[in-house]
């Protein structure tokens, strides 16, 4: 039987102890979080400083000063977005269910059996929401920030483009994709979604050009022939109505996730409230995502069916 407010819990000190630690795994999580270059200590808009130099190498036969090269300073602006989850559940949702013996008063003190696992799967979800928002976020919506693919699309410096149409292999297109990648940058890695990911290493099989390596992991193969990996993650699993699957390569310390995490402005804490006779839980956070040198990133998309 289904109800309204299906996990309601006894407080125990589950949260109190390990809440640092949940508001961790909701707002860090996400795996792309963890593979980015990682700012902390954000409280709202701020500017992103990043120095490029060129120097040139002369020739030194002669005396005299000759100057060249050059310092170039990039900035850039992350614009995170202060979100939260409130709930709320009553625990009396449970008592015409199988889960009323979860039901306990003892001296007037409400008790939560599902606590633990309950608050474990929220930061899981926050976590996965956090994901697509690195990619897909929109920060004209008020619960959105800026992702990825919306920060480049709309990025003044030119971003390489490779467009694919549908029907075409995801290891061609993905080929296409490590062709454009700028010689400048170091170390590249090709992000895609995890179902593209997958039709890839199939193509791999069909070609004969797969040979499995356990500390290759499940989630990340070399595109053959190149040093370049190609990395499946589930933020960048496209929606019933979106057009394209994107691949975006680049430097991985080129995208960058910021958070707070320094000051009391993160949250994550759950109470029973005795004026509404429920219990709630409170998670709240500051996160957001930027790309230190859009036009050295290669953005793929290949149309959908």
């Amino acid at each position: 039987m289904a109800t309204q407010n299906p996990i309601v819990n006894t407080l125990t000190n589950y949260v109190e102890q390990n809440s640092d630690e949940l508001l961790v795994a909701s707002v860090l999580g996400a795996r792309s979080a963890q593979m980015f270059d990682l700012m902390t200590g954000l409280k709202g808009k701020a500017k992103l400083n990043y120095m490029e130099t060129n120097p040139v190498l002369q020739n030194a036969s002669d005396c005299g000063w000759s100057e060249s090269g050059s310092t170039t300073f990039t900035q850039r602006e992350i614009d995170p977005k202060y979100l939260k989850i409130n709930m709320a559940f009553c625990d009396k949702k449970l008592l015409p269910t199988v889960h009323q013996h979860a039901v306990k008063v003892a001296a007037g003190i409400k008790t939560l059996p599902f606590e633990e696992e309950w608050t474990k799967s929220i930061a899981d979800k926050v976590a996965a929401a956090i994901e697509h928002l690195i990619y897909f976020g929109n920060g004209q919506n008020d619960n959105e920030f800026d992702g990825l693919v919306t920060i480049l699309e709309a990025a003044s410096a030119v971003t390489t483009n490779v467009s694919a149409v549908s029907g075409t292999s995801a290891y061609a297109f993905l080929k296409d994709v490590a062709k454009a990648i700028p010689a400048q940058v170091k170390n590249p890695v090709i992000l895609v979604s995890t179902s593209l990911y997958r039709e890839y290493m199939q193509d791999l099989v069909s070609a004969n050009l797969y040979h499995f390596d356990p500390a290759d992991g499940g989630d990340g193969y070399m595109l053959p022939g190149t040093n370049i990996k190609v990395l499946g993650v589930e933020g960048l699993i496209p929606g019933a109505t979106d057009e394209n699957d994107y691949a975006i390569a680049g430097a991985i310390e080129n995208f960058v996730y910021g958070v707070d995490l320094e000051g009391d402005s993160d949250t994550f804490d759950i109470w029973y409230s005795k004026d509404n006779k429920e219990f709630r839980l409170d998670c709240e956070f500051i996160a957001g995502t930027q790309v230190k040198f859009p036009a050295e990133v290669t953005v793929g998309k290949r149309a959908r069916a």
